[in-house]
């Protein structure tokens, strides 16, 4: 049987790793770089230059503090007035939705006659009193019905 008997080549050995070693470093440092710069790119594409937004920022400022009524006296006038006379569409008000108390669509659960129910009339005003003057009896002595 043959084997070889001389001695392992370190230098040469050495070399390969030493160069192997450096091209991965620099193809590392390529491909980051490329990586970096294809980011900044897409990033400038999507969200712009800074000035075009400082100007569109400006711009809606401009418009806010402008108008019929500044934005500043607007906020100033709801805090002291609240939402006195406003339209009956941006009052709030109960919601009638009951989905949210049924659960999920395939397995729903029952909700209970409470919550379906539709709110209670407001009051009835108040009856005058006996001192005022006296109303007309129902005939027949009938009492009359109240809702």
């Amino acid at each position: 049987m043959v084997s070889d008997k001389s001695d392992p080549r370190v230098g040469l050995i050495f070399q390969v790793g030493v160069l192997a070693i450096i091209t991965l470093i620099a193809v590392h440092m390529t491909l980051s770089a490329y990586f970096d710069h294809m980011n900044r790119e897409e990033i400038r594409r999507k969200v712009g230059l800074p000035e075009a937004l400082m100007s569109l920022r400006a711009d809606e400022k401009q418009k806010l503090t402008s108008g019929p009524m500044p934005i500043d006296q607007a906020m100033a006038t709801l805090s002291t007035k609240g939402r006195m006379n406003a339209s009956p569409d941006i009052m709030p008000s109960a919601s009638k939705d009951i989905a949210p108390l049924q659960g999920w669509t395939k397995l729903p659960g029952q909700v209970p006659a409470a919550m379906t129910a539709p709110p209670p009339a407001p009051p009835i005003a108040p009856v005058p009193s006996a001192s005022a003057a006296p109303s007309a009896a129902p005939a027949g002595g009938a009492r009359p019905k109240h809702p």
